[in-house]
């Protein structure tokens, strides 16, 4: 028969305690403890209490299992960043780099910048909605004769069947820890130059702010900010100013 626990009636920390930092400086580890069953409620480690020997960390999640004999076992997500050098030194700022593509529809392909919005309109409608003769049963051929080459182009591909193409996506991400909610609210939805080492642009591209994400993890702030690159020719400042 196992012994039975006898528990001094306190938090009791279980040893390993191990944490990790991570490229931008957020610290985070799960530190184990042990007691007595009816005295969980009140020593249940509280949200954004402070590990017992590295002040910097405090709690982040928080769980609890009932082991034997009215004995519990917390385990306790610690999270946190050393400000001012020591423990790994000071957070840094981190990039993501994301390339992808997305659907954009075939008419406002760069291809067909030359037509003017009424031809590809006009291509685009007789292609998918073609004339009939006077009592609907009888499709006709509209005269394209003096199309120009490209109107025609768009117009036999759209017959075919052809709605979309793949358009590059590019976006670009940074990810820092700080000690207070991030500011730059009122730059989303905007013309914006992201910050690091972004990659370089051609064809007139440029970059949209395209949101802010940030999460509380103990008493630091984990956040990330993205920016959009644009097709050829930019972002249209008229939108996005």
């Amino acid at each position: 028969m196992a012994n039975r626990i006898v528990h001094p009636g306190h938090l009791v920390p279980e040893p390993g305690f191990q944490a990790r930092r991570d490229r931008a400086g957020l610290w985070t580890g799960t530190q184990s403890y042990h007691c007595p069953e009816r005295d969980l409620a009140r020593l249940l480690p509280r949200q954004g209490s402070p590990h017992p020997k590295l002040g910097f960390l405090t709690v982040d999640e928080v769980s609890f299992e009932i082991v034997q004999d009215g004995i519990c076992r917390i385990s306790a997500v610690y999270a946190g960043a050393s400000f001012g050098g020591g423990a790994g030194g000071e957070p840094e700022d981190e990039y993501f780099l994301e390339v992808s593509t997305s659907e954009e529809p075939i008419p406002t392909h760069f291809r067909y910048d030359a037509l003017s919005g009424k031809d590809r309109l006009e291509a685009v409608e007789l292609a998918t909605n073609p004339p009939r003769s006077e009592d609907g049963k009888k499709v006709l051929e509209p005269n394209t004769a003096d199309w120009d080459a490209l109107k025609l182009e768009l117009y036999e591909d759209t017959k075919k069947g052809f709605e979309t193409y793949r358009e590059p996506r590019v976006t670009w991400t940074k990810r820092w820890i700080s000690k207070s909610k991030p500011t730059g609210l009122n730059d989303i939805g905007n013309i914006d130059t992201p910050q690091g080492d972004v990659p370089q642009a051609a064809a007139g591209r440029n970059w949209l702010n395209i949101g802010l994400r940030s999460r509380i993890r103990g008493k630091v702030y984990e956040n990330e900010v993205s920016w959009e690159l644009s097709g050829r020719g930019g972002w249209l400042a008229r939108y996005y100013e």
